[in-house]
């Protein structure tokens, strides 16, 4: 007989693991495939923003993240030069000025920091959080193929010893990276601006904790006749990642070239270093046209495809497995009806669209990247708008009739479809967490009028004194927001829809208030 799960996640990456914990968070039980036993090769992504690092503070794994990432916190500088050795800080431009103006605001906005943790550091501590907290995590494993119909999905998964064996599950998370067998199987095809340029990661040993003591960087742009592109710290002693363009003689090459490149680059003939890995890899643009079908949903990398510059894959992956996995795990337990799923796609789609494409305005190599992104005439948006301004123009929420919040700054007001406003309310304790488990009804301090109501509809309510904050999102002191887990206000009382019929609207399916006899 076959074994049957409510979702089955195919990839154990950082979207998987991200989609795993919250669903735990919000009562379900998934399991997790990933066909690797052991670690990646390549220490791969490193910046998480501080929208990424909310989610982990919800999770309950903030102090675990800041602990990892402790190696690189003073590792912040953007170095340039002919060889490491040699590179000095670059000259800042007005560019550069204005983005760190920008940056200095974000500790303002957010609970969560912005950290450097490289994602092999990282995905232990989610895998192993996952396992502690009942996730079913299958390493080794792989998903062969499978089914699907009304019903649900049949899986063919592949152990690491042993027969194949059939799992059912209600729903598949297809987290299998950019070449995602689950999205090909499927036939989704996807759109963009396509290829950009080939590169080629060396990750190394070699201790140059001497040579960055004065100067540790986060990124250090060589422009080398033997190789051009960039350095990028992963423990800030000794390991590194060399990144460069590709090319064809690249295969022909024994370990003793490459450290004599490295040595080359690095502007240290006589060093000791230890080539750990080396991987070509493609610079794309790549987004799926649907991000569900059926009852396969795709999230990450499956999803969508971008050049690093920006640091987004990783952090939009984030962003994805937090939207889905609080609809499924409130579809599973009969709190909403299945079209709440309908709203992944509607909401994650031109939200990763829109990141993907803005990852591709550079082409070419980290080195080329970085070269172009702090150029004195390159514009960028308002950073705090775009870490957390992400506005969903359709979805689980109920639009109050104010229109758009601005996109030239961060000013959301409580807009339902935008993230809600972070605010301190004690030493402890921020306004964003309070998203999850659950829907969570935000009032002002007279809250009178919604105590009875969101005790009959399910909601957990919390009451709000922050004046500043009530300012921010347009509260009066008897307001009231519904909060979804993924940090996003799905109403606010300046709409004219009654908070019962609301959340019916949110859920897709008929909600009332239970009546005192």
């Amino acid at each position: 007989m076959t074994t049957r799960v409510p979702v089955l996640i195919s990839g154990g990456g950082i979207a998987g693991l991200t989609a795993a914990l919250v669903l735990r968070r919000e009562g379900g039980y998934p399991v997790l495939v990933e066909k690797h036993a052991g670690v990646s090769p390549q220490p791969k992504a490193r910046r998480f923003n501080p929208r990424s690092t909310e989610v982990f503070r919800l999770l309950g794994l903030a102090a675990e993240v800041a602990e990892a990432s402790a190696p690189l916190a003073s590792f912040t500088e953007v170095l340039v030069g002919p060889t490491l050795a040699a590179a000095r800080v670059r000259e800042m431009t007005g560019t550069m000025r204005e983005r760190r103006k920008q940056q200095a605001r974000i500790p303002e906005l957010s609970p969560g920091p912005n950290v450097l943790c490289p994602q092999v550091v990282l995905e232990p501590i989610l895998r192993r959080a996952a396992t502690e907290r009942g996730v079913s995590v299958r390493l080794g494993t792989e998903l062969v193929s499978f089914t699907q119909d009304d019903d649900g999905v049949t899986a063919l998964l592949k152990p690491p010893d042993g027969e194949p064996y059939e799992l059912a599950a209600d729903y598949l998370i297809a987290a299998d990276g950019a070449r995602s067998p689950v999205r090909t199987a499927l036939g989704i095809e996807r759109s963009g601006h396509g290829h950009l340029a080939d590169n080629l990661d060396l990750y190394f040993r070699a201790d140059l904790t001497e040579l960055v003591r004065e100067r540790p960087f986060n990124l250090c742009e060589i422009d080398n006749p033997v190789a051009s592109g960039a350095f990028l710290s992963v423990n800030g002693t000794d390991r590194w990642l060399f990144s460069t363009a590709d090319f064809p003689e690249a295969h022909t090459l024994g370990d003793g070239d490459w450290h004599d490149l490295l040595r080359i680059v690095i502007g240290i003939p006589d060093l000791d270093v230890e080539l750990l890995s080396r991987s070509p890899w493609e610079s794309a643009m790549r987004v799926a046209d649907r991000f569900r079908q059926g009852r396969v949903f795709l999230v990450g990398d499956a999803a969508h495809m971008m050049p690093p510059m920006a640091a987004a894959g990783a952090n939009t992956a984030i962003a994805d497995a937090a939207n889905l996995a609080w609809k499924l795990a409130a579809a599973l337990a009969g709190r909403a009806a299945p079209t709440l799923l309908d709203t992944y796609h509607a909401e994650r789609h031109p939200a990763g669209y829109a990141i993907a494409e803005a990852s591709s305005t550079v082409r070419g190599h980290v080195g080329d990247m970085l070269a172009a992104f702090t150029k004195p005439d390159n514009r960028h948006d308002d950073l705090p708008a775009t870490m957390f301004g992400t506005q969903y123009a359709e979805g689980a929420f109920v639009p109050d009739g104010r229109g758009p919040a601005p996109v030239g700054h961060y000013a959301p007001a409580g807009r339902p479809g935008t993230r809600v406003p972070h605010a301190w309310l004690d030493a402890t304790t921020s306004t964003v967490d309070f998203a999850g488990p659950g829907l969570t009804l935000l009032t002002g301090p007279d809250d009178e009028r919604w105590i009875t109501e969101a005790s009959d509809l399910g909601l957990r309510l919390v009451k709000v004194s922050h004046q500043d904050w009530l300012a921010e999102v347009c509260l009066p002191p008897d307001g009231a927001l519904l909060l979804r887990p993924d940090a996003i206000v799905a109403w606010h009382s300046a709409s004219a829809t009654p908070l019962a019929e609301a959340l019916s609207r949110v859920l897709g399916t008929k909600v009332a208030s239970v009546q005192p006899q």
